[in-house]
Formats: structure tokens, sequence, C-alpha cells
């Protein structure tokens, strides 16, 4: 059963990143991790956590607040008396 054509088109022009990395047609090899570094590791271009969301769940994180930590707690604060 074949789920993927063979035939991958004209790939005589090679592609290239705007950081001038090549984009090869198929990734068949362990990335070169001193290009790209590793999951875990500053500056975090393959994740934040080593072992990514396999060790850890991953969280939607929201931003609620405006102007100074006062402001905002006195906003949180007029909220919850209001009801919310």
């Amino acid at each position: 059963m074949c789920l993927v054509d063979k035939d991958t088109g004209d790939d005589s022009e090679s592609i290239y990143t705007p950081s001038g990395i090549k984009i090869e047609v198929v990734y068949d090899e362990p990335p070169d991790t001193d290009l790209i570094g590793e999951p875990g590791v500053y500056p975090f271009t393959r994740g934040p956590y080593p072992t990514m969301y396999r060790g850890k769940q991953w969280t939607m994180r929201q931003y609620a607040g405006f102007g100074t930590a006062e402001e905002t707690n006195q906003r949180f604060h007029s909220l919850l008396q209001a009801g919310q």
C-alpha cells in the first residue's frame, strides 16, 4: 500500500530558508545538533523542555491585567465584587 506518491516533482532547484539553510525533500537522518541545539537548552530552537510534552503537559496561558500590579489588583477586586 503506497500512501505517498513517490514522484516529488521537479527537485532541480534547491529551496532555502531566509537564514540560508537548505530545505531537504526528505529528512532521514538525525538533525545536526551543533546547528540547532538540544531541546530544553538555550536558544530553545527545539522547544523549552528536554522531553517536551512527553514529560510535562502543555498549557495555554493567557495574559490578564493592565498597567501596574496595583491597578490590576484593583480591577480584579472590582470585577469580583461585580460578580465575575
